[in-house]
């Protein structure tokens, strides 16, 4: 939990140089040659091999809708709306991995409190995506820059930044100009808010394949990551050298390079690590919901280094949200515990 709320602050602090893409291929690298010189220090090389299909399958599967698909639109939402309300949006996938787990475990029993739960942070959901802060810096600061110019445009013949050069040099600028803006802008924000939320479902799914996944093997977490990223980097680079064009063109530079990196250190290996023990431990519902508190982390970073801006409905969303989530915990650790007790009394 903590370490993805800090890995989506790091994500959006590079995200005006490195695209959704260029992130995806870096992430996918890094972690992949992690995994690969984890597994040879502890000499578990060869275990990558003795996976059977029936478990690696569905653990393929899982990455591709998780880290691949799930990752990439996360991305791209990130950057449409920031990190205050796509985190929190795509964060609620434990809804419906709670769902799907009552539905093809027959272990998992249905809880109202859950329900609750569920229902508490849909009403979060419901205020953060009602909110109209955008925190898009790149076209919040051509907006104001655009108002500017309507309003005192001798002010701006002494000192021109980068954007402001780039405004000057469009043709008549209007107040038709600035409704197109925002109209524009009103859009982007939905489709971010969408896309967050597919993030969630894929997510999701991925959590199941990966509880049934890890049902079917006896083999350890660190070789079934390797296996996995072995896998997913090279589809990452076919998406990356597909997409590196246009808006979508990445400018690489030692220093976000090195913020991708780190992220992808943080968040798919030793997060992933930790997120895999969980679920193989305890189920899949609880660990999604523990990890989906991260906006109790995220959020406040957010404000601090990447001085997003926020208002009452995203910080009362949030409040629903991390609410409805904590009531799902206690629930779990409830039937956790009665779980270890029957597997005590038959030893």
């Amino acid at each position: 939990m903590f370490l993805s709320g800090i890995v989506a602050v790091i994500i959006k602090s590079q995200g005006k140089e490195l695209k959704p893409p260029a992130l995806l291929v870096i992430q996918s690298l890094v972690s992949s040659i992690a995994f690969l010189i984890l597994i040879a220090i502890m000499r578990d090389f060869m275990l990558m091999f003795t996976i059977s299909w029936k478990a690696l399958l569905p653990l393929i599967f899982a990455a591709l809708l998780g880290i691949i698909f799930g990752n990439l639109l996360y991305f791209a939402s990130l950057q449409m709306i920031g990190v205050s309300k796509a985190y929190p949006i795509s964060m609620t996938y434990p809804l419906l991995t709670y769902v799907l787990e009552t539905a093809i475990f027959p272990e998992v029993t249905f809880e109202w409190l859950k329900m609750l739960g569920i229902a508490t942070v849909i009403t979060g959901i419901v205020f953060i995506s009602l909110s109209k802060v955008n925190n898009d810096t790149t076209l919040n600061e051509e907006m104001t820059v655009e108002a500017s110019m309507l309003e005192n445009p001798e002010e701006l013949a002494e000192e021109k930044s980068p954007v402001e050069i780039r405004m000057l040099e469009k043709p008549a600028i209007s107040s038709v100009n600035i409704t197109e803006k925002n109209t524009w802008m009103k859009k982007r924000t939905v489709m971010g808010i969408i896309l967050a939320a597919i993030a969630s479902t894929t997510w999701a799914g991925g959590t199941i394949l990966i509880r049934y996944g890890l049902e079917q093997t006896s083999v350890a977490i660190i070789p079934i990551n390797a296996a996995r990223m072995a896998f997913l980097t090279p589809i990452a680079t076919i998406i990356f050298l597909s997409m590196n064009r246009g808006k979508y063109k990445s400018k690489f530079t030692w220093k976000n390079v090195s913020f991708g990196a780190l992220a992808a250190i943080l968040g798919l290996v030793v997060a992933n690590i930790i997120y895999l023990v969980a679920i193989e431990r305890i189920g899949a519902s609880t660990p999604a919901a523990i990890a989906a508190s991260g906006p109790l982390v995220a959020t406040p970073l957010s404000i601090i280094f990447l001085k997003e801006k926020v208002d009452w409905k995203i910080i009362l969303g949030t409040i629903f949200t991390i609410s409805g989530i904590v009531m799902i915990i206690p629930v779990s650790y409830t039937h956790l515990r009665a779980h270890e007790t029957v597997l005590d009394l038959v030893c």
